[in-house]
C-alpha cells in the first residue's frame, strides 16, 4: 500500500471507531437485549464457574427455550468462540459490558480492513474505499457492531476466509494461506452455521481457478472436510443436551411466510428500504446491481446469491429479527460502492459533471440521516428500573441464590442480577420454592399479583421502582 492509501484508511478506521463510542457504556438492556444477555451470560459464567467451551452455561433455568426444564442452564447454540473471546478480555479487564462491546467494535474494524482488501483487488481503490466507507458508517451497522452478539464475529470470520482463500488460490503452494483460510472458515461456521450459505463466493473462485477439475482436487476436498467436521462433531455433541438447544425451526418458514406479500414487505420495504439503506441507499444499491460487471465478473454476484439464498431459507428469522440481516451487510456495501462509483464516473458527454457528485451527496446524506433516525431508539434502555433492581439483588442476596426476575421472558433483567434463575414464571410459585428458588424481584410494582405477594411475604427491599421478595409456601396465594 502507498502512504496516502494507508493514511486515508487509517482516518476511516479512526472515524469508524469514534462513531461506535456513542453510548458504548450502556448496559445490556438495549435493543435485542435478550440475545445479548444470553451471549454475555455464557462469557460471564466462563469467568465465574470455570472455562469449558464444550459445556456452555447461561443464566436461564426456565423451560421457555424449548419446553424442557433446564436446571443445569445449558446453552447449546453456536460454538462459544465469540463468548470465549469476551471471557478472555474480561479475564484481564474484569466483567464489564463496555469491554464486551469494545471487543465487537475492534472485530468490526478488522472487518472493514478485510472488506477493503477484498474489493480493492477486484474493483480498485475508489470502490474499495467506498465499500469500506459504507460498512463503517451505515447507522444500522454502527449499532450492530457495538452489540454483544456472535454475528459481527461471523462476518469478520467470513471476510477473513474470503481473503485468505483467495490468496491461497493465487499460489496453491503457499500452505500458510490454506491453513489460515481453513481456520477462518471453521470460525465462521462454528460461530453461526448460516455461514455455510455464504461460502459461495469462494466456491466460485475455486471453479474459476480450476474449472471442472475442482471436483478432483484433493486439497479442496480436504479443505471441505476440515471445515465441516468440527461443526458436525459439535452438532453431535449438542444432541446430548436437548434441554439446552432452543427451538430454531420457526426461523425457517413459520406461518408459511416465505414469498408471501408480508415477506417482501418486511424484507425489502421495512428492513432494506427503511431501516438499513433507507431511501438514500436504495438508489445506490440498484445502480450497483444493474451496472455491467468489470473484471470482478461473477464474484460479487456470488455474494448476492448467498445473501438471497440465506434470506429465502431463513425467511421467518429475517422477518422476525432485524439482526438477522447483519450477514448481508458486506454484500450491500459492495454493490452500493459500485453504484456510487458509477455516479461519480458519469460520461461528461451525456451528463452535467456536477450531477453525479450531487446525487451521491444527497443519497448518502439521506442514508445517514434517516438511518440514524431509525436506529437511535435501539440505544435506549427500555426499562432502566431493571438496572437498579438488578444491582440491588446483586448487593443484597446471597451469591448462590437463584432468583425469579420476570421480564416477559427477556433474560436482560436476570442478567442484571448477576444470578441464575428464571426470566419468566413458567410454573407455580410453590414449585419454585420446593426447587430452592425463594427470591422474586419485580419492576412491575403496581401489578396486583406482585402487590399481594409483597403484602404477605418478606420484603428484602422495596422502592417505587422495584421490589425484592423472599417467598415461603405459606405466604403465597394469600
Amino acid at each position: 500500500m502507498k502512504r496516502l492509501e494507508i493514511f486515508l484508511l487509517t482516518l476511516l478506521l479512526l472515524a469508524a471507531l469514534f462513531v461506535r463510542l456513542y453510548k458504548i457504556g450502556r448496559p445490556i438492556a438495549d435493543w435485542h437485549s435478550w440475545r445479548q444477555a444470553d451471549t454475555a451470560a455464557v462469557a460471564r459464567n466462563f469467568i465465574k464457574e470455570g472455562y469449558n467451551p464444550l459445556i456452555p452455561l447461561y443464566d436461564d433455568m426456565s423451560s421457555q427455550a424449548n419446553g424442557l426444564a433446564n436446571p443445569n442452564r445449558y446453552r447449546f447454540v453456536e460454538f462459544p468462540i465469540y463468548n470465549s473471546l469476551i471471557a478472555g478480555v474480561w479475564y484481564f479487564t474484569g466483567i464489564n459490558d463496555i469491554y464486551a462491546r469494545l471487543t465487537t467494535v475492534v472485530i468490526t474494524l478488522f472487518s472493514i480492513i478485510l472488506l477493503y482488501l477484498i474489493v480493492r483487488k477486484y474493483s480498485g481503490l475508489r470502490v474499495a474505499f467506498l465499500a469500506a466507507f459504507f460498512f463503517a458508517f451505515i447507522p444500522y451497522n454502527i449499532f450492530y457492531s457495538t452489540v454483544v452478539l456472535p454475528a459481527p464475529f461471523m462476518v469478520f470470520s467470513l471476510l477473513l476466509f474470503y481473503y485468505t482463500f483467495d490468496k491461497w488460490l493465487e499460489n496453491t503452494k503457499n500452505w500458510s494461506w490454506y491453513i489460515l483460510a481453513a481456520v477462518a472458515c471453521n470460525m465462521a461456521i462454528l460461530s453461526w452455521p448460516i455461514a455455510l450459505i455464504f461460502t459461495l463466493p469462494s466456491i466460485y473462485l475455486a471453479f474459476k481457478k480450476f474449472g471442472m477439475d475442482v471436483i478432483g482436487k484433493p486439497s479442496l476436498w480436504a479443505f471441505a472436510i476440515i471445515s465441516l467436521v468440527p461443526f458436525g462433531l459439535w452438532r453431535l455433541w449438542m444432541n446430548k443436551f436437548p434441554e439446552g438447544i432452543p427451538n430454531w425451526q420457526f426461523l425457517l418458514n413459520d406461518d408459511n411466510i416465505r414469498f408471501k406479500g408480508a415477506f417482501f414487505q418486511w424484507i425489502f420495504q421495512q428492513r432494506l428500504g427503511q431501516l438499513i439503506l433507507t431511501v438514500g441507499g436504495i438508489p445506490l444499491l440498484v445502480l450497483g446491481l444493474i451496472k455491467k460487471p468489470g473484471k470482478e465478473n461473477l464474484y460479487y454476484l456470488a455474494f448476492l446469491a448467498s445473501s438471497l439464498i440465506y434470506i429465502t431459507i431463513f425467511a421467518s428469522g429475517n422477518v422476525r429479527h432485524d439482526y438477522y440481516q447483519i450477514p448481508i451487510i458486506p454484500t450491500l456495501c459492495i454493490f452500493m460502492a459500485i453504484g456510487t462509483n458509477f455516479l461519480l464516473s458519469l460520461p461528461k458527454d451525456h451528463f452535467n459533471r456536477y450531477i453525479g457528485p450531487i446525487v451521491v451527496i444527497v443519497c448518502i446524506g439521506f442514508l445517514f440521516a434517516f438511518g440514524y433516525y431509525q436506529v437511535r431508539d435501539y440505544y435506549w434502555i427500555n426499562k432502566p428500573q431493571i438496572i437498579e433492581a438488578g444491582h440491588a439483588v446483586d448487593k443484597l442476596l446471597p451469591k448462590d441464590a437463584t432468583v425469579i426476575a420476570p421480564y416477559t421472558g427477556d433474560t436482560a433483567f436476570l442478567y442484571q442480577t448477576n444470578r441464575h434463575g428464571y426470566p419468566v414464571v413458567d410454573r407455580p410459585l410453590e414449585k419454585f420454592v420446593d426447587q430452592g428458588t425463594k427470591y422474586l424481584v419485580s419492576v412491575d410494582v403496581n401489578d396486583a399479583g406482585i402487590k399481594n405477594l409483597a403484602a404477605h411475604c418478606k420484603i428484602i427491599s422495596q422502592t417505587k421502582d422495584y421490589v425484592i421478595v423472599e417467598m415461603q409456601k405459606d405466604c403465597i396465594g394469600k
